[in-house]
C-alpha cells in the first residue's frame, strides 16, 4: 500500500511572476499535479466511473504556506503524504524542495489538501459525498507520522 509519492518539476517561464518568482497560485496547481501522478501511478483516478455512475474527488480545505522563492527554470521536488483517511475524505500534505547545490536548496513550501469523494450526477450536475471506494483504500494508506514530521515544524 501507498502512502507518499515524489515527482520532480523544473520551473517554466510561465509560472513566475513580474520579479521572475513562481506565482502563489501556481502552488496549488503543483499539489493537485502531484494528487494525479499519484493515484495513476496506482492505477486509480481522480475522476472514474463506477457502474455507468461519475465519481470522482472535490477540494474542500486547501492551504499552503510559502517560506522561499521559486525562480525561472530551478528544479524541485513536490512531496505527498497521505497524512488522513477517513470515511469520505482524504488529506494530503505536501512538502516542497529545492533541488539545487547552493545554501538556498531545501524546503520552500508546505501545503494540504483535503479531497472528498463524490458521486456526480450528470442530470443535473448535483454533487453527493459517498464512502471511499475499496479500490482507493486498498491501494492507499495513511503516511506514519515521523516521515514528515519535520516538515511540520515550518506550519
Amino acid at each position: 500500500m501507498a502512502y507518499s509519492f515524489t515527482i520532480k518539476r523544473q520551473i517554466e517561464f510561465s509560472e513566475t511572476d513580474m520579479a521572475g518568482i513562481v506565482h502563489f497560485s501556481n502552488f496549488f496547481r503543483y499539489m493537485e499535479m502531484a494528487e494525479h501522478a499519484f493515484l495513476r501511478s496506482l492505477g486509480l483516478s481522480v475522476h472514474y466511473n463506477v457502474g455507468g455512475q461519475c465519481n470522482g474527488w472535490v477540494r474542500v480545505h486547501a492551504e499552503c504556506d510559502y517560506l522561499l522563492p521559486l525562480h525561472f527554470e530551478e528544479e524541485f521536488e513536490i512531496n505527498l503524504f497521505v497524512r488522513e483517511i477517513r470515511n469520505k475524505t482524504i488529506n494530503y500534505f505536501y512538502v516542497f524542495k529545492k533541488l539545487d547545490d547552493t545554501a538556498s536548496a531545501g524546503v520552500v513550501a508546505t501545503g494540504t489538501i483535503t479531497a472528498v469523494s463524490v458521486m456526480i450526477n450528470r442530470q443535473d450536475n448535483s454533487i453527493k459525498g459517498q464512502k471511499i471506494p475499496t479500490s482507493f483504500t486498498d491501494e492507499i494508506n495513511v503516511c506514519p507520522l515521523e516521515y514528515y514530521q519535520e516538515y511540520l515544524k515550518n506550519r
